[in-house]
């Protein structure tokens, strides 16, 4: 159970550091980088013959995926975050 709780600190940690990436100036640049090349590239991908012979993808066109995807790309391009949570690093062992 500890090594459980190991990883999900390392993975909150890394998270937070994600978040904080993403929100520096790189970080936005790099957001807006992504999102434009997802906005204008899935519909594209979308009619790669290719990628059409694909039982996920052909699932994914019906179900509207190159809107859902852009959708998505819109979100992470917009995206700002709204507060800042402490992290608190649980160290197991007392204190002398």
């Amino acid at each position: 159970m500890e090594g459980l709780r190991r990883v999900g600190d390392r993975l909150e940690v890394a998270v937070q550091e994600v978040e904080d990436f993403l929100d520096s100036p790189g970080g936005r640049r790099l957001r807006r980088l992504l999102a434009g090349a997802a906005i204008v590239g899935a519909p594209l991908l979308f009619r790669l013959p290719l990628l059409k012979r694909s039982p996920l993808l052909r699932a994914l066109e019906l179900a509207g995926g190159a809107a859902l995807l852009v959708k998505f790309a819109e979100a992470l391009r917009d995206w700002e975050p709204t507060a800042r949570r402490a992290i608190v690093i649980d160290v197991p062992g007392g204190s002398a």
